[in-house]
């Protein structure tokens, strides 16, 4: 399984608004059914072309706790050592819009 996860200091309602432009453009999908107010999911969509096992999901949530502090996972069912997955492609992006914390 491939794993990418790093913390980010960030406002939420920044984190939604750049999460969701990034999402449209790389045609991933936010789930209304699994995200909340605090907690965002999204995952490559239904339309998506990707292969079932580079299909990657996302999970930004509260770092224990703290307001301001998000913990971001990007995963996938991809072998973790291999290059260029899906699954680094989406997390290199994210990146750029959610930065980890310096």
């Amino acid at each position: 399984m491939a794993l990418y996860q790093w913390i980010t200091c960030i406002e939420h309602v920044d984190v939604n608004r750049q999460l969701l432009i990034c999402l449209q453009e790389n045609n991933l999908e936010l789930d209304p059914e699994f995200s909340s107010g605090k907690i965002i999911y999204a995952r490559d969509g239904n339309k998506s072309k990707c292969a079932w096992n580079t299909r990657v999901d996302i999970i930004i949530s509260p770092n224990n706790g703290m307001t301001d502090e998000y913990v971001v996972e990007v995963r996938s069912s991809e072998p973790m050592l291999k290059k260029g997955t899906r699954c680094e492609e989406v997390a290199t992006l994210l990146k750029t819009v959610i930065p980890p914390k310096s």
